[in-house]
Formats: structure tokens, C-alpha cells, sequence
């Protein structure tokens, strides 16, 4: 009379709080100063909690709470305990709170002269990371530690007019980023036990342009180099082991670091507006985006102990042969897949009458490649894996048709407007992952013709 299957609510609730203050002042005729700190506090509540049992009178959730160890909650030393019977309402899977707090400091000192502009500006900021775990621990045990890490960020540009008309700028800044929360863990979802190598992300970026402006013709140019440094990369799944006889479900986890990736490129947009009742506007974008280094990284298991999951084993603390268990990933010249790096768009409005327009968009986007995971599944630790090369999908192109009409109501004014999406229906692929060709990539079709209709009134 047990349910097999249930319907669950997987509960997410996130409260923000923040304090703001900015302080502004000048510094003789030409430089301006503003700075300030910034304050935030989360919490956020994830629980999976029965809604639905389906017709049956009750569910089991041996497979969750046979991970619960009876160090971390005593209540699991019970050999009842994985086999409670749940109802609608109870808890299973997961039930904690995830909490961050952070303390930052910003400025800005910005020069305005003549046809020179130029800015620096700065932050540092403390992230700290808990948890509180209402399943997997006991009450006395519930609060994990708080782990800190220290980010900044500085940034400096300059801008010069040549004219009216034209003018040059350059850019430049570095970031250091706390890794997320989910990074900071081994496993965040039902374990206290941390990721003793995640490290803050860095991204270091350079961008130089030209931009020019007339009465019927605006454009912009700029060409970019952007580095990313130590970017976390992450792998799971569920496994079994044996202990003293008895068989302990289990959850792996993979945190990776090392790994790099260039982002070049160059971008332009213009709009043209050669007659009062006519816009035309454009862009196109080219990138080169491509992994670059070796990540590394061992598998642990919810304890935080390393894991073999080529041998189904957990690697004793202070082993002497740690390496031969390390994970090496090498991604060397490997596409950065999940966003175009070509794209290209054309807008034409027209307005043939008081309070009419009409657009049409033209979008193109080409040299997709396919997004992936990490494969450390096909790797063997101790050795080097290279990453294949990730499957370029094919090109696409759609156009999108707006209209707009705004009229006088009586004293009010109404406009009404309208989109059709995809105007010729077209079919293409909108992402793909996990693949080196077209015959084992998963891939995610764009939508089909769709449209909306809306009125406005003041």
C-alpha cells in the first residue's frame, strides 16, 4: 500500500537584505568622488516536501535517508529510521537553509576636462557561507562553520573626443570572485563538509573602441580580450559502497579548478535614421572563445572523503598516493560552448502615419557549439583526458515583426501593440550539450511562430 512514485514541491524561498550607502563629493573643479559600502544578508529555504502520494498510503525514502550517517544524526543509528513511512506534508531529500553574508566598500574618482574623461574605481567585499541542516544532522549539530572568502575588484578607463562627432576609448579591470555556494561545499545539498580547493574566479579584460555621433547616423566599435582564471567546474552523481557488511548510499561530487578560457572579439552597432518616418538599426558580434589550461580535482563523497569511483572506494585521509586519484582535464583550444559567437541583427521601423509603427527584425546567429560537462566520467585518474572537440551547430536566422498604434480615447491615450516571433515559423536548434557530432549531442529546438498582443493605457 507504499507509493512508488509522489509528486514533491522542491521549495526554494529567498529573502535578501541589503544596506546601501553612498557618499558623493568633488574635488576642485574637475574630480568627482563617489563611494560607499555595501552590506547584504541571505537566507534562502531548500526543502522537497510530499504534496502527492498517487493513491498509496505512504512513501519511503530509503534511498535519501540511507545516507544520513549516525554521527552527523543519531536518530539514523535506528534500522527503522530509512524506513520511516511519510506522508503528505513531510519532509524528504533535502531540508536546510543556505546563508551569506557580505561586507563591501566601493569608490570612484572620476576627471572631466575638456574633451578627456577618464575614471579608477575600486571594491573589496568579505563573503562568508553556513548552512543549517534540519535532516542530515542533529539539532546540536545543525550549523555548519562559516567559511570566508575576500574579493575586489579594480577597473579603470579613459575617453577622449576628437571631436563632436568622434571619440576614443579604452578600458581595462581585474576581478576577483568568492566561488558560488554551491562551490564552497562538497556537497551543499545535504552535507556541512566543505571543498578544501575551491578558489575565487579572476577574470582580467581589456577593451579599446571608437564611437560616432551625427544627426542621422550613430555607431559604435570596440574590440574586447577577456580572461577567465581558476573558473569552478563541477560533476556528481550517486554511488554505493560497503562498509562492515552493510551497503551506504551515497552522492559524489567533483570540483574542478584551473581552468581557463579566452573570450576575444569585436562588436559593432549603428542606427540610421535617414528620413523622420524611417530607423534603421544593426549589430554583428565575432568571438573567439575557446578553454584554455588543465583542471584538476578529486571526487568526494558526502563526508568529504576522497573517492575512487573507478574502484568504488574512498581513499584513506593522508594516503601517500593522493595524486594517482587526482583528475586532470586537459581543455586546450576547446570551444567554450552554450552561446553563439557569431551574431548578427537588422531592424527596420517605419512610421507611415501619426501614431503607427511597424518593424521588422532580422536575427542571425552561427558557430553554436554544443555545451558540456566536464567528462571526467570517460577519464582516469592519475592521467590526462582531453576534452573533445564539441559539435558546432548549425547556423539560423529568424525575423520578428512588431507594430504599435497609439490613439486619443475620449482623455486618455491608448496603444495598442503586438509581436509575432519567429515570424516564418522558422525550425532551428537553440542549445545543445554533451556532444562531438550531430548524432550524440542533446539538443533544445527554438520556439515556433509565437505572438502577443498588448493594450495600453494613460
Amino acid at each position: 500500500t507504499g507509493s512508488k512514485m509522489i509528486m514533491g514541491k522542491s521549495m526554494n524561498n529567498h529573502m535578501w537584505y541589503g544596506l546601501l550607502s553612498t557618499y558623493t563629493t568633488k574635488f576642485g573643479e574637475n574630480f568627482d568622488f563617489y563611494g560607499g559600502i555595501d552590506l547584504r544578508y541571505y537566507k534562502g529555504l531548500h526543502q522537497n516536501v510530499i504534496v502527492d502520494l498517487f493513491g498509496g498510503d505512504y512513501f519511503i525514502d530509503a534511498e535519501n535517508r540511507g545516507k544520513i550517517l549516525a554521527e552527523n544524526n543519531p536518530a539514523a543509528a535506528d534500522p527503522n529510521f530509512k524506513n520511516q513511512k511519510l506522508g503528505v506534508g513531510d519532509v524528504y531529500y533535502r531540508d536546510y537553509d543556505g546563508f551569506v553574508m557580505s561586507e563591501g566598500a566601493f569608490a570612484q574618482l572620476e576627471y572631466n576636462r575638456d574633451k578627456l574623461s577618464a575614471f579608477v574605481s575600486g571594491g573589496l567585499s568579505n563573503t562568508g557561507y553556513w548552512r543549517y541542516d534540519r535532516m542530515y544532522y542533529s539539532k546540536d549539530k545543525a550549523k555548519s562553520d562559516t567559511k570566508n572568502y575576500l574579493g575586489g575588484n579594480i577597473k579603470g578607463g579613459v575617453n577622449y573626443n576628437l571631436n563632436e562627432k568622434n571619440n576614443v576609448f579604452i578600458n581595462a579591470g581585474f576581478i576577483t570572485r568568492a566561488p558560488m555556494f554551491d562551490t564552497s561545499f562538497v556537497n551543499s545539498q545535504n552535507s556541512h563538509a566543505r571543498n578544501e580547493d575551491a578558489k575565487n574566479e579572476k577574470i582580467m579584460s581589456f577593451e579599446v573602441g571608437y564611437g560616432y555621433r551625427s544627426g542621422i547616423f550613430t555607431a559604435n566599435l570596440n574590440a574586447y580580450y577577456t580572461r577567465w582564471m581558476d573558473k569552478a567546474l563541477y560533476d556528481s552523481g550517486d554511488f554505493d559502497y560497503n562498509v562492515d557488511g552493510q551497503n551506504i548510499k551515497d552522492r559524489y561530487t567533483l570540483n574542478m579548478t584551473g581552468a581557463n578560457a579566452n573570450h576575444l572579439g569585436v562588436e559593432l552597432d549603428f542606427a540610421i535614421r535617414p528620413l523622420r518616418w524611417l530607423d534603421i538599426n544593426g549589430m554583428f558580434s565575432w568571438g573567439d572563445w575557446r578553454w584554455d589550461g588543465l583542471a584538476t580535482g578529486f571526487y568526494y563523497n558526502n563526508e568529504g572523503q576522497m573517492y575512487n569511483p573507478k574502484t568504488e572506494e574512498v581513499i584513506a585521509a593522508g594516503s601517500a598516493n593522493v595524486e594517482d586519484y587526482r583528475y586532470n582535464i586537459r581543455m586546450d583550444d576547446v570551444n567554450v560552448g552554450g552561446s553563439a559567437q557569431t551574431t548578427a541583427a537588422l531592424g527596420v521601423t517605419v512610421r507611415p502615419m501619426k501614431g503607427l509603427r511597424l518593424g521588422l527584425d532580422w536575427n542571425y546567429a552561427a558557430r553554436l557549439f554544443a555545451d558540456y560537462d566536464i567528462e571526467a566520467d570517460q577519464a582516469t585518474p592519475g592521467k590526462e583526458y582531453q576534452v573533445a572537440k564539441p559539435w558546432k551547430v548549425p547556423s539560423s536566422y529568424t525575423f520578428d515583426l512588431n507594430a504599435g498604434y497609439t490613439f486619443d480615447f475620449g482623455k486618455v491615450s491608448a496603444t495598442l501593440s503586438g509581436n509575432v516571433n519567429n515570424l516564418f515559423d522558422q525550425e532551428y536548434i537553440a542549445d545543445a550539450w554533451d556532444g562531438s557530432t550531430w548524432e550524440d549531442a542533446m539538443v533544445l529546438y527554438g520556439f515556433g511562430r509565437t505572438f502577443s498582443v498588448g493594450l495600453k493605457v494613460k
